[in-house]
């Protein structure tokens, strides 16, 4: 690609970016560009609202220079083209909660009555380090993992536990907020990856991380469970 079809393409890529930033900025008929607008409510814009300068300052140079020598004095690249179509894919299909992590009929789960052997078992042979613990409306009531084990095993100097016990006799320890150093998110399919990321990266405490956001309809943990997202799901979304 020459270089006046790439400095072609770069200005009709940025008349994209400019229509989708002023609709989220809510003036789609502005000849304006809105980005601290649409930043101020919009957090796909305003991760990306630095780029977006730059790119207008890009777009500027080019159909507004202010020296008067002869030749441009800022030249598009095939790459920085490339980062700006990307940019514009991202606004107009950003990724979400709803293409990410495991769908409900996927995921392995657990329930009340099932033995905690057969569940350490699956998750030995599966590689999965939490299992949603279900009620009868599909609804999450908590998550059975190592450190509801081990929190069974210390609240008691006497404490066992067997194979053939059921989760329904550790459930105390297996509750969302049993207090474990993993926090557990419950959002909707529409919760952007960015924000899904920021969630894992955050301390909910100190010593507490999310260890697993959990889609349903609406975001409420009393509705039926769409799908399951862990760490290592936003890591491969992000990669892609």
């Amino acid at each position: 690609m020459d270089l006046d079809r790439i400095t072609e393409e770069f200005i009709r890529t940025f008349e994209r970016v400019k229509a989708e930033v002023n609709r989220r900025a809510g003036d789609a008929a502005s000849v304006e560009f809105k980005i601290d607008r649409a930043a101020s409510h919009d957090g796909l814009v305003r991760r990306n609202r630095t780029l977006l300068f730059y790119v207008k300052d890009v777009r500027n140079a080019l159909q507004h220079p202010q020296h008067r020598s002869e030749g441009g004095a800022v030249q598009v690249t095939e790459s920085f083209l490339a980062e700006v179509q990307a940019l514009l894919r991202h606004l107009q299909n950003p990724p979400v909660a709803s293409r990410v992590g495991v769908s409900r009929n996927e995921i392995v789960v657990a329930k009340l009555t099932d033995k905690l052997g057969d569940l350490a078992e699956a998750m030995r042979q599966g590689g999965f380090s939490h299992l949603p613990i279900l009620d009868e409306r599909d609804a999450v009531v908590g998550v059975f993992n190592e450190s509801a084990v081990f929190d069974h095993l210390w609240a008691d100097t006497e404490t066992i536990i067997a194979r053939d016990m059921t989760v329904s006799e550790i459930l105390r320890h297996c509750r969302l907020d049993a207090g474990h150093t993993e926090a557990f998110r419950f959002v909707r399919p529409t919760t952007l990856l960015d924000d899904l990321t920021d969630m894992f990266v955050a301390l909910e405490t100190p010593t507490t991380r999310v260890g697993a956001i959990f889609v349903t309809a609406s975001g409420k943990s009393t509705e039926a469970l769409q799908r399951m997202i862990t760490p290592w799901d936003v890591l491969a979304s992000s990669s892609t």
